[in-house]
C-alpha cells in the first residue's frame, strides 16, 4: 500500500499533525471532475454517506486574455460514524440538470452505493440527478430550516449526521474561500481543484480528526475506509 502524509504548517505559524494516509487507484488527470471534465482524476470514495453537503465557491482562473471567476462545486461527506470526508470539486459545464447528473454518476463510479441525505443549492435538479441512482437519497434545500416540521420526518434518525455535516462544511467554506483568495488566480480549473483537496484535508486533520490518534504514525484514517450503512 502507497501512503502519502497530509499535514503541516499553516499561515499563523502553528503546525498541524503530519498523518499518512492511504493512496487509492487513480485514473485519468486532474481532480474528481471525472465525468464532467475531460482532465479529470479518479479516487475512490467510501461505500455509504449518511450525509453530503454541496457548496458553490467561485475561484479566480487565468485565461488566454484575462481572469475569469468560475464557480466549482465541492461537497464534504459524513459517515456513519460523523467523520468528515472531502468529496471533491467539481466544474460543471452546461445546464444544472446535466451537472447535477454527470455528478451522480461520479460518486457512482468512484464506489458511493449509498448517500441518504444531500443538502445543496439546487433540490430539485439534485432530487431528479440523484433519485435514479441512489433509491433513497432525500435532499434538503441549502437553506432549509432544520426546525422547521416539513422537513423532521427526512431528519428522523440522521439529524446528528446532518447537524455535523452543515457545521462542517460552513467551516470548511471559510477556510477553502481563504485559500483560494490567497493562492488565485489559477492556471485552470483542475488547478483549483487540487488546491480544494490540498486546503479540505488539512482542514478535516486540523479540527475534525479524533486528537487521541498518534501523530507520525502510518495509519487509514477511518473515513477513508468503507463503512456501514445508517438507515
Amino acid at each position: 500500500m502507497e501512503y502519502r502524509a497530509i499535514g503541516g504548517p499553516f499561515a499563523d505559524g502553528r503546525d498541524t499533525p503530519t498523518i499518512e494516509v492511504p493512496v487509492f487507484p487513480r485514473q485519468e488527470q486532474a481532480m474528481n471532475i471525472s465525468q464532467i471534465n475531460a482532465e479529470s482524476r479518479f479516487e475512490v470514495l467510501c461505500r455509504s454517506y449518511v450525509c453530503a453537503v454541496f457548496e458553490v465557491l467561485e475561484c479566480q482562473i487565468q485565461s488566454d486574455a484575462n481572469v475569469q471567476t468560475t464557480p466549482l462545486l465541492w461537497a464534504v461527506g459524513v459517515l456513519s460514524n460523523c467523520r468528515p470526508h472531502y468529496l471533491g470539486a467539481w466544474h460543471v459545464h452546461g445546464s444544472r440538470d446535466a451537472g447535477w447528473r454527470a455528478i451522480a454518476s461520479d460518486l457512482q463510479d468512484r464506489g458511493v452505493e449509498r448517500l441518504r441525505i444531500v443538502v445543496g443549492p439546487d433540490p430539485i435538479e439534485i432530487q431528479g440527478a440523484m433519485g435514479p441512482c441512489y433509491r433513497d437519497c432525500a435532499v434538503l434545500p441549502a437553506s432549509a430550516a432544520l426546525a422547521h416540521p416539513s422537513i423532521e420526518s427526512t431528519l428522523a434518525g440522521h439529524r446528528q449526521y446532518v447537524e455535523r455535516a452543515l457545521v462542517v462544511a460552513s467551516s470548511m467554506s471559510l477556510h477553502l474561500k481563504r485559500a483560494a483568495d490567497r493562492h488565485g488566480p489559477f492556471a485552470d480549473a483542475a488547478a483549483a481543484a487540487a488546491l480544494l483537496r490540498l486546503s479540505a484535508e488539512r482542514c478535516i486533520c486540523r479540527d475534525w480528526l479524533d486528537p487521541t490518534v498518534p501523530v507520525n504514525v502510518r495509519h487509514s484514517i477511518e473515513s477513508m475506509a468503507p463503512t456501514a450503512a445508517v438507515n
